[in-house]
């Protein structure tokens, strides 16, 4: 500490010399002893020089460690040995920044070790990257489910697949897309999901990737469990009074009127096993939809001529009142026309004022949105679960198709249909297509 004091007073004397030599230059003149002017004028700027180089010297060294923070290089140290610079305690200072900025580099490489390593144990693919595309890290996850090694640009994916380079591209905060594309392996279906984030002035998308294959397989497992005991149940019903019948015909009363019951027994159990294989025929043969453009209040207004309300009241509100769909016209009309009717006899059962609305917008991924909602009550959570199975039904003389067979035709649409409030005063079902 005391090697360091020696050039502070090295500092601090020159300074006093410079003001003293001034005060002296600034009294010879006053007493006109133009004899040691001379002298103390050329110590004068002797002292200044001296001073400025100090100064210069200072400024030089501080130009240069903000040029090396800048440029991230932390490997210069500056001479602070009074016997070797007479800069040795500014030096001293700017070496004390040094360390203390080593040591922040030092923990922001550990920190970002550290979210590295979060990022990578992941149990989910992350990508970050610009918004023009360009990937600024992404972890093994994610290469992996994409099927590329490296990843530094989204337009390298679409050598794999274009529908896949042109969601990472086009995806944005806050929205979720499914992809579904064909691989050596077999067909994928990724889930993406995208965040906002800003880093260094720069605006970053985090971009989740699930595979959800296997989730689609165990929901499809699932539905498939579903209808088959659906139809396992409405088949043995409808055979086992055919299988009694005929057996007591077979080897009972040969009576005129027990054979008359018996064979219209059998044709009405017929009938009505024959109406459920053309339900289950509408629902697993729906033709693909014949696309055009058309006004959403146009399909509206024919929805609503083919229904009668009754004592129940309608609003109707499409906003803007110009919104088109590409669809097929005759399909779309189905599936309004079944969820109003559903609707209604939901309404049907409630006490106070009957109120259904049928509205439409586009929201901010620019898909139009129907939404079919009515008051009549919240349905059960056993119901709302199996509403869209086919063949599901709660009503006394209901097929169970007609939500079943609406959700087919928005499917085939590439769009969606679901239910999503499901309160006492709202129930609401919402059609999505682009």
């Amino acid at each position: 500490m005391t090697e360091r004091k020696l050039p502070l007073f090295r500092l601090l004397l020159l300074v006093v010399l410079l003001a003293a030599t001034g005060v002296s230059l600034g009294w010879l003149v006053a007493r006109e002893y133009y004899g040691w002017f001379s002298p103390a004028l050329i110590l004068l700027i002797y002292l200044s020089w001296r001073l400025v180089n100090v100064y210069r010297g200072i400024v030089r060294n501080l130009d240069f460690i903000f040029g090396a923070v800048r440029n991230n290089d932390f490997s210069f140290r500056f001479v602070d040995n009074p016997l070797r610079t007479e800069h040795a305690v500014v030096n001293y200072s700017l070496n004390r920044i040094k360390e203390v900025l080593d040591e922040a580099k030092v923990k922001a490489a550990e920190k970002e070790k550290y979210f590295e390593t979060i990022i990578e144990c992941a149990n989910i693919g992350i990508v970050i990257m610009l918004e023009n595309g360009t990937v600024i890290k992404h972890n093994s996850k994610a290469a992996n489910m994409l099927g590329v090694q490296m990843l530094s640009h989204a337009e390298r994916l679409r050598q794999i697949s274009p529908a896949l380079a042109d969601a990472m591209l086009s995806i944005v905060p806050m929205e979720q897309r499914s992809i579904c594309f064909s691989t050596e392996t077999g067909e994928i279906t990724l889930l993406l999901n995208c965040s906002p984030m800003k880093y260094n002035g720069r605006k970053l998308r985090v971009v989740s990737i699930e595979n959800i294959n296997r989730e689609l397989d165990t929901q499809e497992g699932l539905a498939w469990e579903k209808l088959t005991r659906i139809m396992t149940h409405e088949i043995m019903n409808s055979l086992a009074p055919v299988v009694s019948i005929s057996h007591t015909l077979l080897h009972g009363n040969e009576d005129a009127v027990v054979l008359q019951q018996g064979l219209e027994t059998i044709h009405s159990t017929s009938d009505r096993l024959m109406q459920f294989v053309d339900s289950f025929r509408a629902v697993t043969r729906i033709p693909l939809p014949e696309k055009a453009p058309f006004y959403v209040a146009d399909l509206f207004n024919e929805a609503v001529t083919l229904i009668s309300f009754n004592d129940t009241s309608l609003k109707i509100n499409v906003v803007p009142e110009d919104i088109m769909v590409y669809a097929d016209r005759k399909q779309m009309l189905q599936v309004v026309v079944n969820l109003l009717k559903n609707a209604i006899e939901a309404c049907a059962s409630s006490c106070g004022e009957r109120k259904i609305e049928l509205s439409s917008h586009i929201a901010p991924d620019e898909k139009v949105h129907i939404e079919v909602s009515n008051n009549g009550g919240a349905i059960p959570q056993d119901v709302a679960e199996n509403i869209f199975t086919p063949f599901f039904t709660t009503k006394q003389n209901g097929s169970g198709i007609g939500l079943a067979v609406s959700k087919q035709i928005i499917r085939l649409h590439g769009g969606s249909l679901s239910l999503t409030h499901n309160r006492n005063d709202r129930v609401t079902f919402l059609i999505v297509v682009d």
